[in-house]
């Protein structure tokens, strides 16, 4: 399955654009309007700022409202790449540095879990074409915190992009909707985002046979 799973990624850069992308069209941000950092995003025009990056780097800030000023800063950036504006602002902040590898490598081994699954969905909304990276991020931060539904979110979020790409519909709202389930999983959204996830990955699948 995982070798299955790699393939649709790295053949998701080559599908043609559909009406109905799931990096895309996922919107939870309205639970966080109350939020001054989300309203901030809502304004800043697609393009993350040097306070909404400081924002996402504070390690005392919650996941779930960086989630929510990403998702509010959304996708339509052309000539703006936010994912690569984080990676260097982290990079220049916290200096990781290894002997093995590039800053790329360097950063997975050493990010923060925050750092890590904000980074995953950025480069998934600059391009959500090519999201073998996104995914790869994304699933780094999952194997060092498996019980957090926020990271659990990206991750299969980022799946679900991969699948719907060849059209495995059926099979990415079953999976997605399969987080639902988990009673192991740390609630660690609200309550309205959670639903409105939900009820994006319900649709896909509404017309997938029951049994």
């Amino acid at each position: 399955m995982k070798r299955f799973l790699l393939i649709l990624i790295s053949c998701s850069m080559f599908y043609s654009a559909f009406a109905d992308s799931p990096i895309t069209s996922t919107t939870f941000y309205g639970a966080y309007q109350n939020e001054v950092i989300v309203q901030e995003a809502l304004k800043a025009k697609s393009k993350l700022t040097d306070n909404l990056l400081a924002y996402l780097v504070d390690s005392t800030k919650p996941l779930d409202i960086k989630l929510a000023v990403i998702n509010a800063i959304g996708w339509e950036h052309r000539g703006v790449v936010n994912s690569k504006a984080f990676f260097n602002y982290v990079m220049d902040k916290k200096q990781y540095q290894s002997k093995y590898g590039s800053d790329f490598m360097s950063f997975k081994w050493q990010a923060t879990k925050d750092e890590l699954v904000c980074y995953a969905y950025l480069k998934a909304l600059d391009n959500y074409f090519t999201i073998d990276d996104a995914f790869a991020m994304a699933g780094e931060a999952l194997r060092k915190y498996p019980k957090d539904f926020s990271v659990n979110m990206i991750y299969n979020l980022i799946k679900v992009q991969a699948l719907t790409s060849v059209e495995e519909y059926c099979y990415a709202s079953k999976l997605f909707l399969s987080l639902r389930d988990n009673p192991t999983l740390k609630l660690d959204m609200r309550n309205e985002a959670m639903r409105d996830i939900f009820t994006y990955m319900e649709d896909i699948g509404k017309n997938c046979k029951t049994n």
